[in-house]
């Protein structure tokens, strides 16, 4: 299956609820020093981010309070079984800059949730870009090479959702 982009993904009430959280002052972020850690240095970029685990498989499963806004995600993406459900957050830098190209597992499925709109976006390998729309979902095959793209104005702030 190819890059699908689906905009609106989410009715107003539930999105403008993600955003109000996911935008506010209540939702910690955790340093990372880097965006992407992979074993492939060739296209390494030491770019950092702030994270926020929401579930993890590694972790056993939910990992915050704030889980529970995005079931309703889930459920629309059709999830079985949820890997990785986490919210990144990039600063705006002074130009874009590309987090780092990489896939996320082998053999299941990745999707990026867009919670604000800004200048930033996901790039994926074959050229394809993404711009980061509010309320837009990005989803493709994991093994698809991809990158993450700093905003120069604002923030970035998105949801990693990998899946089955």
């Amino acid at each position: 299956m190819d890059v699908q982009v689906i905009d609106n993904f989410l009715p107003e009430e539930e999105f403008n609820q993600v955003k109000s959280v996911m935008l506010g002052d209540h939702i910690p972020w955790y340093w990372n020093s880097q965006s992407v850690s992979f074993k492939n240095r060739r296209w390494y970029r030491k770019v950092p981010q702030l994270i926020h685990n929401l579930s993890h498989y590694d972790r056993g499963g939910v990992c915050s309070e704030f889980c529970s806004l995005f079931y309703g995600m889930l459920t629309k993406l059709g999830a079985e079984n949820c890997y990785i459900l986490k919210a990144n957050l990039n600063p705006r830098t002074t130009f874009r800059r590309y987090t780092g190209f990489h896939h996320d597992f082998d053999n299941i499925r990745s999707a990026v949730f867009y919670v604000n709109t800004n200048t930033g976006g996901t790039k994926f390998k074959n050229g394809k870009f993404i711009k980061s729309v509010e309320n837009r979902i990005v989803t493709f095959d994991s093994n698809l090479q991809h990158t993450g793209v700093t905003c120069t104005k604002d923030r970035r702030v998105v949801v990693n959702i990998n899946y089955t």
